[in-house]
């Protein structure tokens, strides 16, 4: 038996009317959100090194540290935005980033590796709640331009945030601040970032369901148990040697979602709003900008993850160099996403696939120079390859958010926020494992885990590529 009931039909007179050109700086509070938690997850990800030698930590551990933020947020997202439709997304946006907020105080006063990836489950949970009332808030208030700013912007801040965690990470790790290890102080940063949001959130308009939204707790646990099993699998199974219990794990899982999709069919045929509506899941444009979205993200995760570590085993980098390393990129990648909106003006639905076109070239490139260059001057001469790859997946970031956003109707906003973070966060911690699993079962280190990270790359953004082709294609016709 579900909870789902009928949505009651709402009088005209009652709907209320936002105004379609909202500034972006409005959505600034709400915007600093997706900044902070993709800083604290590739800040995570330059500090493994420090955390080891702290803590004595396991490859276990370690990739607990990543996988217990990035578990949790994947399984909660689409509820949480759902939640953000039923009770209001600046309610939700605040209760999730308080959460943050405290879990980061935990993280940084973390007095063992166990407390710290407990603190690290629950800001998973707490950006769950927060990020998708992003999405859904600017798809609710804004149209048009308006929209594609606001849009652009939140790419441009996710992107930023994982770029300044790289560098900014790296700068930290090694060092002390007035006595306190780096890798804290890269937790107190986060703290200070959620005091922002919440300081700054009510400057955004306020939005919920124009209709009562019920939860659909059947399809809640369904859809957390399959993500929750599959994730687990995938994250212990190379290191335990994909036992069986990792196998029954990944079966579970799949047979979890397969009765998700079964229930929320049979819901939306009786006339009841489900959990993820099939009819909206169909839609080829959505289902193509989704799987794009899943390649760009698995292959941006295992690239941002093994060159800090490749360069700091092979090269003797240490964690400041290797952020450094990537400082070019990461001011690229701000502009160019920053830039988005005229740039899209001009090359128009093709903007997705110069941008993959572009990451393709520089991903080459980089694998040409760590043949030609790998030595300590690979700093400089990697240099072009990364500002290129920076400008490339500025291009892809946000055309990929339209891509999904646009495509699911504006009453049903919570839905898109948490649809999309939810693939986007689970790709991420697939390219880490996958990688990693690569990396364990091999034994490579140095230019050897930099060459498998950016070919496992090329390869996604070759898929990518493909849809990126279709989408335009069907875009074009569109338009005749």
């Amino acid at each position: 038996m579900t909870t789902t009931a009928s949505l009651p039909t709402v009088p005209a007179g009652h709907v209320h009317t936002l105004p379609t050109a909202v500034p972006t700086w409005r959505y600034v509070g709400f915007l600093i959100g997706p900044g902070a938690g993709s800083f604290a997850f590739n800040a995570v990800t330059v500090t493994m090194p420090q955390l080891h030698q702290a803590f004595a930590a396991s490859e276990v551990q370690l990739e607990l540290v990543v996988a217990g933020y990035g578990i949790p947020f994947a399984v909660l997202l689409i509820l949480g935005g759902r939640l953000g439709d039923r009770f209001g997304r600046h309610l939700l946006f605040a209760l999730g980033m308080g959460l943050f907020l405290l879990s980061a105080v935990a993280c940084a006063a973390s007095p063992t590796i166990e407390v710290l990836i407990a603190a690290r489950v629950l800001q998973g949970v707490g950006a769950s709640l927060c990020t998708p009332q992003v999405l859904a808030t600017i798809q609710a208030t804004s149209t048009g331009g308006a929209r594609v700013r606001a849009i652009a912007a939140f790419g441009a801040s996710g992107g930023i945030g994982a770029a300044a965690g790289q560098v900014l990470g790296g700068a930290l790790a090694g060092t002390t601040v007035a006595g306190i290890a780096g890798w804290r102080v890269i937790y107190v940063l986060v703290a200070l970032a959620a005091l922002a949001a919440i300081a700054l959130a009510p400057l955004a308009p306020r939005s919920r369901a124009h209709e009562a939204v019920t939860i659909d707790v059947a399809g809640t646990v369904e859809l957390g148990v399959g993500v929750l099993l599959i994730a687990s699998a995938l994250t212990f199974g190379p290191s335990a040697g994909w036992a069986w219990p990792t196998l029954v794990a990944l079966a579970a899982g799949a047979a979890a979602l397969v009765a998700l999709w079964v229930h929320q069919d049979r819901i939306e045929r009786s006339g009841r709003v489900p959990l993820l509506p099939p009819s909206i899941l169909r839609l080829r444009a959505l289902q193509l900008g989704l799987v794009a979205a899943a390649l760009f993200f698995t292959g941006y995760g295992a690239v941002l993850y093994v060159i800090p570590r490749a360069v700091e085993a092979g090269l003797g980098y240490d964690s400041l160099t290797a952020g450094l390393l990537l400082l070019p990129f990461a001011v690229v990648f701000a502009v160019v996403s920053l830039s988005l909106v005229p740039i899209q003006r001009r090359l128009g639905v093709r903007t997705l696939v110069w941008g993959v076109a572009l990451q393709l070239i520089a991903l080459v490139g980089f694998l040409l120079v760590s043949f030609i260059a790998w030595g300590p001057s690979l700093i400089w001469w990697a240099q072009p390859a990364l500002v290129l790859l920076g400008a490339g997946q500025a291009l892809v970031f946000s055309p990929l958010t339209q891509a999904v956003v646009r495509e699911v109707p504006v009453e049903t906003a919570g839905l898109s926020g948490g649809m999309f973070s939810t693939v986007q966060q689970l790709a991420l911690s697939l390219g880490v494992i996958a990688i990693g699993a690569v990396t364990t079962a091999t034994g490579w280190s140095g230019r050897e885990e930099v060459v498998a990270g950016f070919v496992l790359d090329a390869v996604l953004a070759c898929g990518v590529l493909a849809v990126a082709l279709v989408l335009t294609a069907a875009a074009g016709r569109g338009h005749r």
